[in-house]
């Protein structure tokens, strides 16, 4: 999970923007981690793959406007993601958190990378 992360925080600091496959070749470790994991992630951990599925789908969503060969392919990632997060979500939610307390998590994550 950290590593993951730590991928997701290097990216969001590079000047230049990754190719298809990196960003398809991360997504699918993503994925991969999450349909092994999901289930077992604690509340920082789940806040952390929200943060890393938020991205992932304003990225996705953002290159799938682009008048390119993989434009559906982002456009399937982002929205497979956004499904991804509110799952996420809904377990923070079951597990007593509020949007305002989730919200003010997400902040935290996003100011600290």
């Amino acid at each position: 999970m950290q590593d993951l992360f730590e991928k997701m925080k290097e990216y969001l600091n590079m000047d230049t923007e990754i190719s298809f496959d990196e960003f398809d070749g991360y997504y699918k470790k993503v994925t991969a981690f999450l349909n092994d994991s999901w289930e077992t992630l604690n509340e920082e951990d789940t806040m952390l793959m929200l943060f890393i599925l938020d991205n992932l789908k304003s990225n996705g969503e953002d290159r799938s406007k682009r008048k390119i060969k993989e434009a559906k392919k982002y456009a399937k990632m982002a929205q497979r993601t956004e499904i991804w997060a509110n799952a996420l979500i809904g377990r923070l939610r079951e597990a007593g958190l509020t949007d305002e307390e989730i919200g003010k998590r997400y902040e935290a994550i996003y100011e600290a990378v």
